[in-house]
């Protein structure tokens, strides 16, 4: 009788034992649970934002780098821009384009049958008359659909003249792409080899204003032999 009630003593003592354990533990066990879960999810937070933070350094840093591609671009294209402008001037310099404007039409005849090639050429009339044009400010010149540039040559050869190597015959047509009233105005008043070739050689001269005049490109082109662009 007496060990029956040691056994339910020692049995009532464990069952006691156990459930004191876990009124102690279990407080602790689901503080320690909840703790754990909150520093995992913090530490994956403060993760994402370190990533987030090194990613927007990387887009900042790359929409720098394209706008300093673009800048250079932009600089690149200005500079080609400027190059090919000046190309396209020294062109139209040449003569190496056809070129349209407004301008004037000079038509130098005579009045009988004088070899008016021979007295262009003599006089230099041709050369005196781009020149006295130029200075006007005209910009292109062709004379019997010849374009003129520094290097074209006025020669006589025999009875007629060539221009560019090419022969070219009477009436003389001058065309010259420029303002149209004021090269009008100079040769109907001020041109000194105007009134030469009208009063001096009694020459037929006839102008008329054009509001498009085209002047085609040259076909013989004599291109530089010693000539070299100074860097």
């Amino acid at each position: 009788m007496a060990l029956k009630s040691v056994r339910c003593f020692l049995i009532m003592t464990m069952i006691l034992g156990i459930l004191i354990g876990i009124q102690i533990k279990s407080p602790y066990q689901i503080s320690s649970d909840g703790s754990f879960i909150m520093r995992d999810t913090i530490t994956k937070i403060n993760k994402e934002r370190i990533e987030s933070y090194a990613l927007m350094k990387q887009k900042k840093a790359y929409e720098r780098e394209i706008e300093k591609l673009e800048d250079k671009a932009s600089d690149e294209n200005e500079a080609l821009m400027e190059y090919k402008d000046k190309a396209d001037y020294l062109k139209n310099l040449m003569a190496y384009t056809s070129v349209e404007g407004p301008g004037i039409r000079i038509i130098i005849d005579t009045h009988d049958d004088r070899n008016l090639a021979y007295l262009m050429e003599e006089r230099k009339l041709f050369i005196i008359l781009v020149n006295e044009l130029k200075s006007e400010g005209c910009e292109a010149i062709s004379i019997n659909g010849q374009r003129i540039n520094s290097m074209s040559e006025i020669t006589l050869a025999g009875n007629h003249i060539n221009i560019n190597a090419v022969a070219i015959a009477p009436p003389y047509e001058v065309n010259a792409i420029g303002n149209s009233a004021k090269l009008l105005n100079y040769v109907n008043t001020k041109s000194p080899i105007i009134d030469i070739m009208r009063n001096g050689y009694n020459l037929s001269i006839n102008f008329k204003v054009e509001n498009s005049l085209i002047l085609p490109k040259l076909d013989y082109i004599k291109s530089p032999e010693y000539i070299k662009e100074v860097l």
